[in-house]
């Protein structure tokens, strides 16, 4: 081997190197781009998002307040005209609520969500058992009242739980 081929040799090697670590600089350059600019993009959106979330966590509780028995008896029992009629009414007004509301679990958690949904589902059970409780010709009013207090007896945790999770997330995010 010449000197004259070592040295272009060298010079190819050195080259490439140099090459290689430009590459390397060049990539990690625009990586450091990319994360600087997802940022940015992050920062933006919860920008743009932080106030379509509160809207949203207000309305969920807004939703699971209107849900709690009491207040779903309250707005109900006048149009109805006997327990089975109070009952499918509560029932639908229950369903119509949650489903005006659905959209609103994109803004919360999974954990947060389901708990509002285990919410509607109890509240939901109380007025089918309340609903056995009673005779099947029975008032509206008498059925109502059969509601009312197997809520005041056995309560309707799940809500409040509900509330205070709801809470909780927004007072992380704000």
């Amino acid at each position: 081997m010449t000197p004259h081929l070592f040295f272009l040799m060298l010079e190819i090697l050195a080259a490439g190197a140099i090459i290689s670590v430009l590459i390397y600089l060049f990539n990690a350059w625009i990586k450091h781009r990319e994360r600087a600019w997802m940022f940015t993009l992050k920062q933006d959106n919860n920008k743009a998002l932080a106030p379509l979330r509160i809207s949203a966590y207000e309305r969920i509780i807004v939703m699971l307040e209107r849900i709690t028995p009491q207040a779903m008896v309250m707005r109900v029992s006048a149009t109805s005209s006997n327990a089975a009629f109070l009952h499918i009414d509560l029932a639908k007004a229950l369903r119509e609520e949650f489903e005006h509301n659905i959209s609103l679990q994109m803004y919360v958690s999974d954990e947060c969500w389901s708990k509002v949904k285990r919410a509607k589902d109890e509240t939901g059970e109380l007025y089918k058992v309340a609903f056995t409780r009673v005779k099947a010709d029975s008032t509206a009013s008498e059925y109502a009242r059969e509601v009312l207090h197997l809520e005041a007896t056995v309560g309707n945790s799940a809500i409040r739980e509900a509330i205070v999770a709801v809470r909780a997330e927004m007072g992380r995010h704000f």
